[in-house]
């Protein structure tokens, strides 16, 4: 039932997913729009400031000459006609003089230089009819400080071309008015500008002056943006974006189509769709994959649990098969510990009282786990069977390796030894197939047996002759007979405890050195690790001699 719903939720999720996409999209857009035009219009204004600097710098220029050269016409005009050829934009240099300044003139006089249809042409006029006195440009000067006065752009009387004038006062050193300095330049650098500006192609730039009027435009107004005989960007699907261009107070407008908004828009919007519906068929697909893996986790947590149960059985059984009766009286105390490294494990201990004699066998078969443990009991099942029908050590061997070899395809094997010990006068005699010497204890005083001839290890040849020894210990010593998950056990460090740490370890022990004393030197040398294997431990100890 949950899977059927999933294809709506998802549907819904998809829907809801796209509506606030298409939100983050249209206002980052926006703002990306935003910050590319504004980057683009103070490119502008920085082209438009030093373009508008040269314009001022000549005219500064220009009043230096005055004030060097006022009375000097020759150097006048040749400082107005050098402007000219510096500055390609300037269109008129020229200096107005104040009635009466200069001397050799009478009336007004102005020196210039100016283009005319391709030509350059320098003239000095002198009359009292050229009444520039009330001229915007020689007024709006007189007004202004050093920085000068900058005029409403405005069709030139000689040219016929749309100008703008800057001009500049001069004065002497007591404050006294010599006369006005200024340029007149086109608009045509404008329009470079604003083409050099637009941030898309279909974007239109355009500047304003300040009593309104379109000055120039980058390119041709669309028609749809006439509202009357004014323009309208706002309206017509266009956002519009302004600045005032210092320092001539002129607009600068950038209008850019929304389409190219809704269009960058459009194929987020496309690809953030195909990104969510693959994202939405991978879910539905993984929801799928999780049920199917669900299934199988709980498929595999019970037959997981059904081993579980049956490892207790099996564990318990071969804790069944394991004699937990020790011997301890008079003359012998025996007694085993088995940890194995599993639920089960292949080590093994067992041993057999007949009158005087005790029969004993520790082992250790390869493997781990079930297969390990099957084997094991086995191979104390065999042991039983044997010691019952044998009196020497390496019969008993012979039988049990006998059964053990055969069929054997998976050709696991045991270590194992095997001691018969006489309690009246303490003789053992042994047979050790691969196994790991005995540990002797005497009054706290720990060495290896020395075993003078080995055997191989049981369950590869049937007809293997095993070679049986012995000897006779003392009395009150102690044979500790163990597998190698003794000496083999690991510490954190992975290092092994070995034969000699071992003996270190148990010599320094306080208490009485048994089964448990070994097995608490290996707990303590493994702490902080897992155990590595199965450990098998017996200790037997030869209490007194029979009068």
């Amino acid at each position: 039932m949950r899977f059927r719903v999933l294809p709506i939720v998802a549907i819904l999720f998809v829907a809801a997913a796209m509506v606030v996409q298409f939100a983050i999209s249209f206002s980052l857009e926006k703002e990306h729009v935003r910050e590319v035009v504004e980057y683009k219009m103070q490119s502008a204004q920085k082209d438009f400031f030093y373009v508008l600097l040269g314009f001022h710098n000549a005219a500064d220029e220009m009043r230096k000459v005055v004030l060097a050269h006022r009375d000097d016409e020759g150097e006048l005009l040749e400082a107005t006609r050098g402007a000219l050829d510096r500055y390609p934009y300037i269109d008129n240099m020229y200096v107005k003089f104040a009635p009466g300044v200069y001397r050799d003139k009478e009336g007004n006089y102005f020196p210039r230089t100016y283009r005319f249809h391709g030509q350059t042409i320098t003239t000095a006029h002198g009359s009292d009819s050229l009444n520039y006195y009330a001229r915007d440009w020689y007024t709006g000067a007189l007004r202004c400080d050093s920085n000068g006065y900058w005029s409403e752009p405005y069709i030139g009387a000689s040219t016929q071309t749309l100008i703008a004038s800057h001009s500049i006062k001069i004065e002497d050193e007591q404050g006294q008015l010599i006369g006005v300095v200024g340029d007149d330049f086109t608009i045509e650098w404008i329009k470079d500008i604003l083409q050099d500006i637009k941030p898309y192609d279909e974007a239109v730039c355009l500047i304003h002056g300040t009593n309104g009027s379109l000055i120039a435009a980058s390119d041709s107004i669309p028609p749809s943006v006439f509202s009357g005989q004014h323009l309208d960007f706002r309206f017509n699907g266009w956002r519009v974006y302004s600045q005032t261009m210092y320092p001539i107070n002129m607009q600068l407008m950038i209008a850019v189509p929304n389409h190219l908004i809704w269009q960058s828009i459009q194929w987020r919007s496309i690809v953030t769709l195909c990104v969510l519906i693959i994202g939405i068929a991978v879910l539905v697909l993984l929801f799928r994959r999780i049920e199917k893996n669900q299934k199988a986790y709980l498929q595999v947590e019970n037959e997981h649990k059904l081993m579980q149960n049956e490892m207790q059985i099996a564990m318990n059984i071969q804790r069944g098969i394991l004699v937990h009766d020790f011997i301890d009286d008079e003359r012998l105390s025996l007694h085993a510990t088995l940890v194995p490294m599993q639920s089960v494990g292949g080590d093994l201990y067992d041993f057999y009282r007949d009158g005087d004699y005790v029969t004993f066998i520790i082992g250790d078969v390869s493997g781990k786990g079930m297969p390990a443990a099957m084997f094991m009991s086995a191979t104390v099942t065999l042991f039983r069977a044997a010691v019952k029908r044998h009196l020497s050590t390496n019969a008993i061997m012979e039988e049990i390796n006998s059964t053990l070899s055969s069929n054997n395809s998976l050709m696991m094997f045991v270590t194992a030894f095997i001691g018969r010990l006489h309690l009246p006068t303490g003789k053992l005699t042994y047979c050790n197939a691969g196994h790991l010497p005995p540990l002797m204890v005497k009054d706290g005083v720990c060495r290896w047996f020395d075993m003078k001839a080995a055997n191989i290890i049981l369950g590869l040849d049937d007809t293997y002759h095993f070679t049986e020894q012995s000897t006779t210990i003392e009395h009150g010593e102690q044979i500790i007979v163990f597998t190698d998950g003794v000496t083999e056990a690991e510490n954190a460090h992975h290092q092994l405890l070995g034969f000699d740490h071992l003996l270190e370890l148990l010599q320094a022990h306080q208490q009485p050195i048994d089964d448990q004393a070994i097995y608490d030197v290996v707990c303590r040398f493994s702490a902080g690790a897992e155990q590595s294997d199965d450990i098998a431990i017996m200790n037997i100890v030869w209490k007194e001699v029979e009068n």
